[in-house]
């Protein structure tokens, strides 16, 4: 292979592997199993709740609609109908509400890992999903999700998207995964 073939492979590479960036792994836990009847899925509804300085940062609007933006769309994919309610209240419909507790986050975005890189910091989220049976009102289950990058990756680290997207994909799973007694 002649030199300008090598640096025209090499730069391609270095290209791709920039602007693909590392996926957002999501660390959950909690109720180990999740009772949720197959009708109930079709009939999802997603709240938002955060603490006093989670609902005092700034970028708390925009992670809520980023957030709701990728649960619809994981939804979607699985043939689940998604909707944000205010309240979960009981409408006696099968459904599931999962209200999503959000305790600490830090909002990166593409623009400022890309431009600083490294000197922007980390993101993370920190956050608990309880789901309830919208006929009954009961607690189904709680699961955590967690997730946070790593600054010295640079502008190959998750930025806060990413994280909800991934942390979106997990809830989504873990209901398609439920299975009633």
């Amino acid at each position: 292979m002649n030199a300008s073939k090598l640096s025209s492979a090499l730069y391609c590479a270095v290209a791709i592997s920039l602007l693909s960036g590392c996926a957002a792994s999501v660390k959950s836990g909690g109720s180990p199993m999740l009772p949720i009847q197959a009708t109930a899925k079709q009939n999802l509804r997603v709240n938002f709740e955060g603490n006093s300085k989670v609902q005092q940062n700034e970028d708390w609007p925009l992670l809520k609609q980023e957030w709701k933006e990728a649960l619809h769309a994981e939804a979607s994919a699985e043939g689940y109908r998604l909707a944000e309610s205010q309240l979960l209240s009981l409408d006696g419909k099968d459904g599931v509400g999962i209200k999503i507790n959000v305790s600490n986050f830090r909002y990166i975005t593409p623009g400022a890992r890309y431009g600083a890189g490294i000197m922007v910091g980390n993101a993370w989220v920190n956050s608990s999903a309880d789901f309830t049976d919208l006929k009954t009102g009961q607690l189904l289950g709680t699961r955590t999700y967690d997730t946070s990058s790593s600054a010295w990756e640079g502008v190959m680290s998750a930025m806060t998207q990413e994280q909800v997207e991934a942390i979106a994909r997990q809830i989504i799973a873990d209901i398609k995964s439920a299975k009633a007694y």
